[in-house]
């Protein structure tokens, strides 16, 4: 779970990308924008959930960041140049903003890595070790805000598309943006960064706290403490002496 989510993270700039490429070269059969039917869009948020489970299998963590933003200069850069080819309009400006994109998306990947040489655990050593009660508990633990950021994903999704009308629909919609676009960074940021982590899950809860006094649904009074629950834990873990300040 922890790495499928991380992968849904890691590919939005590339189904983005990928998205853009689709609206410029789009097939003869496939109507405007502004008419394409459901179908197209739940097509395109199948394939981004298709490429998010393959890059989780088939990646690690490191690499399951890199390649995606590899990925999304690659099709950035390949979006420009085929509106340049096709004579769109600002097509030169808009070369030269994907390209301006790309080559940040290209930055941001060659930064991501390991900084030192990771100590290496002899062999004999790795085989003794047997993790306790009490890590494994920890560990359960520390995956426990991807779940939290799944089902927050998956009752959201529910109420905005199979079961609810009206206002109760629209507040499934903003709860789905919440739960990708702050409660998943904060979930992504509780290793390396507990405090900010910490702050993303407050105005999570604060946001579906609002949700549940407008709309009044058991959902959102549930999703607000959880968040509140999680920001707790993430201002109590211990402070990594790279997040201390000077």
């Amino acid at each position: 779970m922890q790495g499928f989510l991380l992968a849904l993270h890691a590919t939005t700039p590339a189904a983005l990308s990928a998205a853009v490429l689709l609206h410029l070269c789009a097939p003869a059969w496939l109507p405007p924008l502004a008419q394409r039917p459901a179908w197209a869009v739940w097509a395109l948020i199948s394939a981004w959930l298709l490429m998010s489970a393959l890059a989780a299998l088939a990646l690690r963590p490191l690499a399951l960041w890199r390649v995606p933003l590899r990925c999304a200069a690659a099709f950035l850069a390949l979006a420009g140049a085929l509106g340049l080819v096709r004579g769109a309009a600002l097509a030169p400006a808009m070369l030269a903003s994907l390209a301006t994109l790309g080559l940040l998306c290209l930055g941001i990947a060659a930064c991501i890595g390991p900084r030192g040489q990771a100590r290496r655990v002899p062999a004999s050593r790795r085989k003794t070790a047997r993790r306790s009660w009490h890590q494994r508990c920890a560990q359960a633990v520390a995956h426990g805000p991807f779940w939290l950021t799944g089902l927050l994903a998956l009752e959201s999704l529910r109420l905005a598309h199979l079961v609810s009308t009206g206002p109760a629909r629209a507040s499934g919609m903003l709860g789905l943006l919440l739960a990708f676009f702050i409660a998943l960074p904060a979930a992504t940021l509780r290793a390396w960064a507990a405090r900010s982590a910490g702050v993303l899950w407050s105005l999570a809860a604060l946001a579906y706290g609002g949700l549940a006094l407008k709309t009044g649904l058991l959902q959102w009074p549930v999703a607000a403490a959880l968040c509140a629950i999680a920001a707790c834990h993430a201002a109590a873990a211990p402070v990594h002496p790279r997040q201390a300040g000077p």
